[in-house]
Parts: structure tokens; C-alpha cells; sequence
């Protein structure tokens, strides 16, 4: 899981995403488009979330998979959560238009 130095008990971002990307905990989020900013160059998280896929297309996508799961009668408590988030987060049209990851800055501000 990417966390943010304010659940990592104050230590850095970098390092502890250095650890763990050699652990079992490595994973895509981590070492490759990690959404924490600075920890990897040129990622979107390192522009301000600018480029990469945007929130409002993963707000799409989640939408054309919930649509999917409600056709098929099928609960999909962590997509339909997902989902919810994304909507929240895309009333704001400005982080509606970042990269998805956005919703980690979004999230470790509240």
C-alpha cells in the first residue's frame, strides 16, 4: 500500500517506499507509479498529477464496471467505494482533469 508520511509515523516517504518495494509489499503503486509526490521521477504524482490517465476517465471506467455488476446482480462492496470516492473527487473540475492518483493527495488532506 503507498502511504503518506503522516501514517508513516514521520518517516520519509522515499525511503520507506524503498523498503517496501523490496518486500512482498511490491506492487505497481509502488514502484512504478507511485502517487506519492517526489518519491519517483516522472510520474505524474512528481507533476502535480499532470498527464497520465485522468480522474474523470477512472470515474468512467469505475462507472462502466459498476454498471456491469448491477446488470449481472453481483456486489462489488470496494468498486462501488471506489467509485463513490471518484465522484467525490471529480466535483472538483480541476482534480477531475489530474492524473487518477490525485486521489491520494486528496485523501491524505482530509
Amino acid at each position: 500500500a503507498v502511504v503518506s508520511t503522516q501514517s508513516t509515523g514521520g518517516m520519509d516517504s522515499q525511503l520507506l517506499s524503498d523498503i517496501l518495494s523490496k518486500s512482498t509489499a511490491r506492487c505497481w503503486s509502488i514502484d512504478t507509479y507511485n502517487p506519492v509526490p517526489g518519491v519517483l521521477p516522472g510520474v505524474p504524482s512528481s507533476r502535480d498529477y499532470e498527464g497520465g490517465f485522468g480522474a474523470a476517465l477512472m470515474l468512467k471506467d469505475l462507472g462502466l464496471a459498476q454498471g456491469m455488476a448491477d446488470a449481472s446482480n453481483t456486489t462489488t462492496l470496494m468498486g462501488s467505494l471506489a467509485k463513490k470516492i471518484y465522484e467525490e473527487l471529480c466535483e472538483n473540475k480541476e482534480l477531475a482533469s489530474k492524473d487518477f492518483g490525485v486521489i491520494f493527495k486528496d485523501l491524505s488532506s482530509k
